[in-house]
């Protein structure tokens, strides 16, 4: 099972400077009789340089380390 890239969010936290979240998605890859299948699996969030990030809802996520909670901008919707 490998980690695939998928794109990235931008939020403010609770102390008003900007984040960036990364979005990795697990992609199972299997042999078959015609070819090779991939197998998308769950979504996982990373800050830009490292360290785990919990999803809240659709606009809020929690930096795991620290426990503080960054809100989308609204120019990503």
């Amino acid at each position: 099972m490998a980690d695939k890239y998928v794109g990235k969010i931008i939020g403010v936290g609770t102390d008003n400077l900007e984040y960036v979240i990364n979005i990795y998605q697990d992609e199972t890859v299997e042999r078959s009789p015609n070819g090779m299948v991939r197998h998308e699996g769950l979504k996982h969030f990373e800050m830009q340089f490292g360290g785990a990030v919990n999803k809240i809802s659709e606009t809020e996520y929690e930096i795991a380390a620290t426990g503080m909670r960054v809100t989308v901008l609204d120019d990503q919707h």
